[in-house]
């Protein structure tokens, strides 16, 4: 099935029309997924207001490894992390998932849901509309090949391939020229790296390893792309955060202590690796935006 770049996705803002018609969508036909049981003797870390008392409503959608649906239950590395700080909060997760992808956002907005999930990157025109978290780990880019090259300038003079709409096409075009070439989706150019018609792929970790679980090519390797002095986007991977509404702070700094209490104690290194991640993703480097 083809799906749209998560490079797109994550940095493209919504119009104001297409926001409107979104949470209408959002709004409508909702029907959360209830989490475990909360012990009641459990006593919160932190103290702050959620939209149904006892509960963490998060705006997802399907989207491993960094989050999976599955049935009532929330998975993936962000659908634990999730259940972690729910847990440390003495609350449950309650997912909204209608609308998909362009819902989630307008959600939090409406104060539909808490927060929003499923690989959202920190960007300056999303920040305009909701708060953005610390950032909980890298969407890094991956360099995949049979070969196992670990650095772009090993693709000198190789055909490299990359789907239309990743960030960083037009980057890689000036510098490889005629031996970088743009697909209109996954399949097609992870077909030509298995037949060999290509020698490397520009992709991104995640969507990656994701792939690699039902479809995966013999002897193929992910490689964390490494930041290449030609191609100025290779030392920004996107920041993963979890949005939340403009007027929740204490929410908000709730989050943020949790997940750096999560890195600090190895949890985010720990599930990045369980998820057939980089565990090196959870060292994110000062926040930014894209």
């Amino acid at each position: 099935m083809k799906t749209t770049p998560a490079w797109i996705r994550k940095t493209a803002p919504l119009s104001l029309s297409a926001a409107a018609g979104l949470l209408a969508l959002a709004l409508s036909g909702c029907s959360p997924t209830a989490g475990a049981a909360v012990d009641p003797s459990c006593t919160p870390k932190h103290q702050f207001s959620t939209i149904t008392k006892g509960t963490l409503t998060v705006a997802a959608y399907d989207f491993a490894p960094h989050l999976k649906l599955e049935g009532n239950q929330i998975t993936g590395v962000e659908g634990d992390l999730l259940n972690e700080i729910a847990k440390r909060e003495c609350l449950t997760v309650s997912v909204e998932a209608s609308g998909g992808a362009g819902a989630a956002i307008p959600a939090v907005q409406a104060g539909r849901a808490d927060l929003a999930a499923s690989d959202w990157w920190r960007t300056k025109a999303r920040a305009k509309l909701v708060a953005l978290s610390n950032p909980v780990y890298l969407d890094q880019g991956a360099l995949v090949s049979v070969a196992g090259y670990k650095t772009v300038a090993e693709l000198d003079g190789k055909k490299i391939g990359s789907v239309s709409g990743n960030l960083w096409n037009d980057e890689f075009a000036q510098v490889f020229g005629d031996k970088f070439a743009v697909y209109q989706d996954p399949e097609a150019v992870f077909n030509d790296l298995a037949a060999g018609r290509i020698d490397a792929v520009i992709d991104s970790v995640g969507a990656t390893t994701a792939r690699f679980e039902s479809n995966p090519i013999k002897d193929a390797k992910i490689i964390p792309l490494q930041p290449d002095p030609r191609i100025p986007v290779t030392a920004h991977p996107g920041q993963l955060n979890w949005p939340t509404k403009l007027d929740s702070p204490e929410l908000t700094k709730a989050i943020n202590e949790n997940i750096e209490e999560l890195r600090k104690d190895g949890t985010i290194a720990g599930l990045l690796k369980k998820y057939g991640m980089d565990p090196s993703a959870a060292e994110v480097g000062e926040p930014n935006m894209l």
